[in-house]
């Protein structure tokens, strides 16, 4: 685990891989999760909308490890966005993840009522100011929804934009926005659903230190500003790859021609839940 760098930003102190849970059921989490903190992941993404929380809180409360050594981020899904329900969403979350409570905190997608963002953004700083989470941040902003969310909660308050990102999704002016205001961007869905493992030019560049294509594309990522990534999987040769990365670096040849790979390749893009995406 010590390989794994921390990424500060606002306070923040968070592993700059995670294990992601998005599409994993509870079985699933019991049997890989164990094996997941044994490889050295202590930073665990979920949400509220995965359905994997309790599961998630039963492998972490019998792990034995320290609270201290673990980061652990759940998502408020925009049906409980009303300001009551969202701080109640949020006691629920931590009653089945068996924590006082989360490291990170975010509101999963910018899908608001009638009144916009900021009775939302409101009631996440109170989650905040009550304890019941050290971070905050959002989850599926675009540029505009991400500038207004900083006006509104100071410039100081949140940790972190997760969105979708890979080799095959350009995402510099988002980038950009996010380091200006000392924002991580952690990545989803970043080996694009598996289409990294066939790509011949990641490939390519993997022959040469011995690693796969999937490593490369997750070290190209993290080696970025201000860029962790949360590659989701049920398979423990998986997750073992995953957090394999940290012996070796990229050259800027390799990041030349990974450049050069097509950037509009977005896989997640809900019609009822996305926002007007700036690429």
């Amino acid at each position: 685990m010590s390989d794994v760098p921390i990424l500060a930003g606002n306070g923040l102190n968070m592993p700059a891989l995670g294990f992601g849970t998005f599409q994993l059921e509870a079985q699933t989490i019991r049997e890989i999760l164990p094996r997941a903190l044994e490889l050295g992941y202590r930073h665990i993404d979920t949400a509220q909308c995965y359905n994997n929380e309790d599961a998630i809180g039963k492998v972490l409360e019998q792990s034995g490890l320290d609270r201290d050594s673990l980061f652990v981020t759940t998502k408020v899904w925009f049906d409980r966005y009303e300001p009551e329900d969202l701080i109640r969403s949020v006691h629920e979350s931590l009653e089945r993840l068996r924590l006082a409570q989360v490291d990170l905190l975010l509101l999963h997608w910018p899908v608001f009522g009638g009144r916009g963002m900021n009775p939302t953004l409101e009631a996440l700083l109170h989650a905040r100011a009550q304890g019941l989470t050290r971070h905050i941040g959002i989850s599926n902003f675009n540029i505009d929804q991400t500038e207004q969310a900083v006006n509104y909660c100071g410039q100081d308050m949140l940790a972190t934009n997760q969105v979708e990102y890979h080799v095959y999704l350009g995402q510099e002016r988002l980038r950009r926005v996010l380091g200006r205001h000392n924002l991580v961007l952690t990545a989803y869905m970043p080996l694009a659903r598996a289409r990294t493992i066939n790509d011949p030019v990641l490939w390519e560049i993997g022959s040469q230190y011995g690693k796969t294509s999937a490593q490369v594309a997750l070290r190209w990522l993290i080696e970025q500003d201000r860029v962790a990534a949360i590659p989701a999987t049920s398979n423990v040769h998986h997750a073992r790859a995953n957090i394999d990365l940290f012996k070796f670096s990229l050259s800027d040849e390799d990041r030349r021609r990974i450049a050069a790979l097509d950037k509009t390749g977005r896989i997640c893009k809900p019609d009822s839940l996305s926002p007007e995406w700036d690429d």
